[in-house]
């Protein structure tokens, strides 16, 4: 990285002092170090008490950029603290979030809103098209998709194409309480930045092709697996009693975009999300 960036240079006859930023070459990130970059570049030893450069250290990066952008969401979650107090236990929770819920803060900030992570919870969302409004997590979380960002197509070459926005995975969360045992924290064979722990209790959310799943005023209690298959909306509600689950196929000419998508609009300097209900 360093070799790359020492061939960005401009050279002129005299000192420049105004004006010039915009035909320079180069540009300065004005922001902490660990939003860019956090590196891992030791292996931790067994006994070893600084986890600075290890993989180990880089997860807490991460989890500490996670804390704060989801803070700025109006969720509460545990604070994180130097990494010398993790050295003999694991991190206070996990967050991992597929890059294309944004990849900019701005953009990722306008699809959650409200709610809680609760300590030693886990969240993971490999889903682009999300909707998060007061949700309550105590314990795991996982969303997956199979069609992050899009959907794959053959070409005229034969070659696979990734057609962005088209018949991606949904989901929604509106109202939500998450209640489960979630990952073996005491189990001494958890690999924390892995991502390879050990589970009491898990509710997982797989959505495959353009699945959508949606879950709205309820609360998902215990060990749980929804499985959407392609092309159909699996509505959860409250029930009488306890869930009323609802099985149904998206409407063929919804097949492309979906029952619902975020519209991207750019005013001036920032990038406004309008859910947009088809």
């Amino acid at each position: 990285m360093q070799n790359i960036a020492d061939n960005y240079f401009n050279s002129y006859s005299s000192r420049c002092y105004n004006d010039v930023e915009d035909e320079l070459d180069t540009f300065i990130v004005y922001n902490e170090r660990r939003r860019v970059t956090s590196s891992a570049k030791k292996k931790r030893r067994h006994g070893d008490k600084s986890l600075h450069q290890t993989p180990d250290g880089a997860l807490l990066d991460i989890l500490r950029n996670a804390h704060d952008l989801l803070s700025q969401c109006d969720i509460r979650l545990p604070e994180i603290e130097a990494n010398e107090n993790y050295v003999d236990s694991g991190p206070p929770f996990l967050i991992l979030l597929h890059p294309a819920l944004g990849p900019l803060w701005e953009v990722t900030k306008q699809k959650f809103y409200g709610g809680s992570v609760s300590e030693g919870s886990e969240l993971q969302i490999e889903v682009a098209e999300f909707f998060w409004r007061n949700v309550q997590l105590n314990g795991s979380l996982i969303i997956i998709a199979e069609n992050v960002m899009g959907s794959m197509k053959i070409n005229e070459t034969g070659e696979y194409i990734l057609h962005y926005g088209q018949r991606c995975g949904k989901c929604k969360l509106q109202n939500v309480k998450v209640l489960n045992k979630g990952i073996d924290w005491n189990c001494d064979r958890n690999i924390y930045w892995k991502h390879d722990v050990q589970r009491s209790e898990v509710l997982q959310i797989i959505l495959h092709g353009n699945a959508e799943f949606e879950a709205t005023d309820v609360v998902l209690q215990g060990n749980h697996v929804f499985e959407v298959p392609d092309g159909h909306r699996l509505k959860i509600m409250p029930g009488n009693p306890g869930l009323a689950i609802q099985l149904d196929r998206i409407d063929q000419d919804m097949m492309e975009r979906g029952s619902w998508h975020w519209n991207y609009r750019v005013e001036g300097s920032h990038i406004q999300l309008d859910l947009v209900e088809s």
